[in-house]
């Protein structure tokens, strides 16, 4: 009894031991085939075996062959290796499946080249070996002016040698299996000249008075037109352009070796300006503003505010805002993080009268009201003249008969 439990125990942890894990792919051999151009067979030669996730090492056997397993459907990349015999650049095996793949190699060799110029060595030049169009191996020269490549297949190589401040070097070379080269560089400059627009506009407006600066060899005033640098050739800079009202623009230039143009690009500072229509405001009634940019140009979607209140400007860069309380108010205008000059109108408040409906006796004088008694003379005119004449006339005559 106990002896077929036990049995049945090893049968199920071999079953689960030789079960797949889900998700986990199958792999499949690769039969790698090592040999020269020729054909000959390449014994002992190292090939690095290496996927998306893992990677494997063996050894050709004597007659250049070897297998590798890797995940069925895996990209897997192929680099060798041997005591004489090299590939520069790895096979890669799409898609891994049962398969034979061959990969040929070629004999080993090495260049080491010594720069100069006029004065002597050229130390941090740049060496580069190409073959069909695609650089194989690169690096820079020491103190000494000297690089030396790590082992490469032998044969025909573009040896390209660079320096800012100098002539490309470009020569069509032989490599051995010791190969040693003495090459000179020639240092040059040209013209480059710069001008500065404005792409505000469309076409781009040329500016004036513009500051432009090479990082590292000066800077010049361009008043019209263009202003001209020498600057070496090969070279990389960063040139700035400033002008008083206008955000500076940095740019890197790239500097080959005939005279050139370069043009830079500036913009006006952001800014916003506000205008109203009235200095004094009832207080309820509405402000018109008007919003325009750097450029004099209306601005639409300005957000206006005046106290409490706000209004949003429209295609016409204006808008009406209702003045909320009497006394000063400051207005502004903001758009995108950028805020306008503040202006400062007055509410003015609604003034009501009030009639004074109890007059007192001070508006009559008391002479006056006496007067009223008595007729005055201009009640009947020319009357009071007539009378003091008939008076005048009677006591005349009453004189004489006397």
């Amino acid at each position: 009894m106990r002896t077929g439990v036990v049995v049945g125990l090893l049968v199920v942890s071999l079953l689960a031991v030789s079960a797949p894990v889900a998700g986990q792919s199958d792999d499949v051999t690769l039969t790698v085939a090592v040999e020269t151009a020729n054909g000959t067979a390449v014994g002992g030669a190292t090939i690095d075996a290496s996927w998306d996730g893992g990677s494997a090492t063996v050894r050709t056997a004597s007659n250049g062959r070897a297998f590798v397993d890797v995940p069925e459907g895996a990209d897997v990349s192929l680099a060798v290796e041997s005591e004489g015999y090299i590939r520069n650049r790895p096979v890669v095996v799409e898609n891994a499946s049962e398969r034979d793949v061959t990969v040929e190699v070629g004999p080993k060799g090495t260049l080491t080249v010594a720069v100069n110029d006029t004065s002597g060595p050229v130390a941090d030049a740049r060496v580069s070996l190409r073959r069909d169009g695609e650089s194989v191996v690169s690096g820079t020269t020491d103190a000494d002016g000297t690089f030396t490549t790590p082992a490469v297949e032998q044969g025909e190589y573009y040896l390209e040698l660079t320096k800012a401040g100098y002539y490309r070097n470009l020569t069509l070379e032989t490599v051995g299996e010791d190969t040693s080269l003495n090459k000179s560089m020639r240092r040059g400059t040209t013209n480059v000249a710069f001008r500065v627009v404005d792409d505000h506009f469309s076409p781009p407006e040329p500016l004036s008075e513009v500051r432009v600066e090479v990082a590292d060899i000066g800077s010049q005033r361009l008043t019209d037109g263009t202003v001209t640098f020498t600057l070496p050739v090969n070279t990389r800079y960063e040139v700035t352009a400033t002008k008083d009202g206008y955000e500076t623009a940095t740019t890197t230039v790239d500097v080959a070796t005939g005279a050139t143009e370069r043009t830079l690009t500036l913009n006006r500072e952001r800014a916003l300006n506000l205008t109203a229509s009235n200095e004094r405001v009832v207080v309820g009634e509405s402000l018109q503003v008007t919003v325009r940019n750097a450029y004099d140009e209306p601005v639409e979607g300005a957000t206006v505010t005046v106290g409490d209140a706000s209004a949003t400007t429209g295609a016409s860069g204006t808008a009406r805002v209702t003045v909320p309380a009497a006394g000063e108010q400051t207005v502004v205008a903001t758009l995108d993080g950028v805020t306008s000059n503040e202006l400062t109108v007055e509410g003015v408040a609604t003034a009501t009268a009030e009639p004074d409906a109890t007059p007192t006796a001070t508006d009559t004088p008391t002479a006056t009201e006496a007067a009223t008694d008595t007729p005055t003379a201009t009640s009947a005119p020319g009357f009071g003249v007539l009378a003091v004449v008939a008076a005048l006339l009677g006591v005349a005559l009453l004189a004489r008969r006397r």
